[in-house]
């Protein structure tokens, strides 16, 4: 099964980091689907999705970042109360273990997307599709 692939980069928390890597994109014309920013006193972690995660990946170590990637679950429900409980649920009921998520605008108003990073990254698609959730692929992404 292909999974959607997020980029990670490793930034010192300080100014301009975030500067560097944006610039870095826009000058190479990748475009940003998703990003998440998580910090600590001295370091944060940029995650994003974007619509060439191999050019990304390759511009940004050429530039010396420290980058990884890692296959996440994305996923699109309808954007009305309870959506996003029925998800955790799911994925509660089959024991899989959220890592992490974030949301990101999906094709219309009615929608709302998600990365989740899960612990088995197998089961939680078989349980989300058994549930009928819809699943994203890096294409859906890229063409948003």
């Amino acid at each position: 099964m292909a999974y959607v692939k997020q980029i990670s980069v490793f930034l010192d928390n300080k100014p301009n980091q975030l500067t560097g890597v944006m610039k870095l994109l826009k000058n190479h014309r990748i475009n940003i689907r998703a990003l998440s920013i998580a910090d600590t006193k001295d370091f944060g972690i940029l995650r994003m999705i974007v619509d060439d995660t191999d050019k990304a990946v390759d511009t940004l170590r050429e530039a010396s970042y420290a980058v990884a990637e890692t296959e996440i679950v994305a996923i699109t429900i309808p954007d009305t109360p309870g959506q996003l409980s029925r998800v955790l649920d799911i994925l509660g009921e089959q024991n899989v273990n959220i890592e992490y998520l974030y949301a990101f605008l999906g094709k219309s108003d009615r929608s709302v997307s998600f990365v989740i990073r899960v612990d088995d990254n197998d089961a939680a698609y078989a349980a989300l599709e058994n549930g009928g959730i819809i699943r994203l692929t890096a294409n859906d992404i890229s063409e948003m």
